[in-house]
């Protein structure tokens, strides 16, 4: 990767000096570098950041992207890759991404993350070999735990399409950018539906709230930074949470243990009756990260 002088002393002295996960550069600084970076990349490119890690691109021939880059500092700030290869890697995306045809663009803005019971593989995979043929998962996935993947969906008009593995050779984009892509659809998605954590109605002393969008990507929500945008404004610290199915997610305060046990006692019980069922077990919800709860 051609980069300036400067900037290259820049990069090695912030790698060395910070790339540990003790201390690691903050959102705006990482920020910040990029945009510095990629306006070498870019040529007459105009590069305005909306705020951290969000940036909004207009390209020299007019056309323009929201670009968000969530992933590639996780993966600087918790995995310890450099900065130096995250943003060569980031920014090669990039430009794959200006080549696309407009057919491709469309589908890129419609692909949404969407999340499944990790039996989900066995389930698809039984239906297509039901003829005798071996033929392995075809869809792209990631595992998020023992009990739940995350897929990559083209949401249209007509029906929901998992991206298969050979979709991203078609792209030519990385995985890091059709992810990253995906959740930013998502959280313009939840913000337009108004998604919101409202507090149920019920008798005695039970506290549960409710996470409600459209009875489609309750529980994918879970994974965005929308939503954990709203638990932050709603409740002082980790919560417990349970995702029977895709439409249904309660929500209870970690101190509350009556609340906690009796969301957990529903999610258990109503999990094996309704549709699209996720999870039977409730987890504590910290900063976005997932954890059995084990009572």
């Amino acid at each position: 990767m051609k980069i300036g002088l400067k900037l290259f002393v820049a990069v090695v002295v912030t790698f060395l000096a910070f790339n540990s996960h003790a201390d690691v550069i903050s959102k705006t600084a990482f920020t910040k570098a990029y945009v510095k970076e990629a306006k070498n990349h870019f040529k007459g490119a105009k590069f305005e950041i909306k705020d951290d890690l969000n940036i909004n691109v207009i390209y020299a021939d007019g056309t323009s992207s929201s670009t968000h880059l969530g992933n590639i500092y996780l993966l600087y700030s918790e995995h310890g890759e450099s900065i130096d290869d995250v943003f060569s890697d980031f920014i090669s995306s990039m430009k794959s991404y200006t080549l696309l045809t407009d057919k491709q663009q469309i589908q890129l803005s419609q692909l949404m993350p969407v999340v499944k019971p990790k039996s989900y593989i066995d389930k698809v995979t039984a239906q297509i070999n039901q003829s005798g043929d071996e033929i392995p998962f075809p869809f792209y996935h990631e595992i998020l735990n023992d009990d739940l993947i995350l897929l990559l969906a083209l949401d249209t008009p007509t029906s929901i399409q998992y991206l298969s593995k050979s979709a991203f050779s078609d792209f030519n984009l990385s995985k890091a950018q059709l992810k990253s892509i995906a959740f930013e659809n998502f959280n313009k998605y939840l913000e337009k539906a108004d998604a919101s954590i409202n507090k149920m109605e019920l008798d005695g002393d039970i506290n549960l709230y409710m996470f409600v969008v459209d009875e489609t990507y309750e529980a994918s929500g879970v994974f965005s930074s929308y939503f954990q945008k709203k638990i932050a404004e709603k409740f002082n610290g980790p919560v417990g949470i349970v995702m029977p199915s895709r439409q249904f997610v309660l929500i209870a305060e970690l101190n509350d243990q009556k609340s906690l046990h009796q969301m957990a006692l529903i999610a258990y019980n109503e999990f094996p009756n309704l549709p699209y069922n996720i999870s039977p077990f409730a987890y504590k919800y910290d900063s976005g990260k997932l954890e059995k709860i084990k009572f």
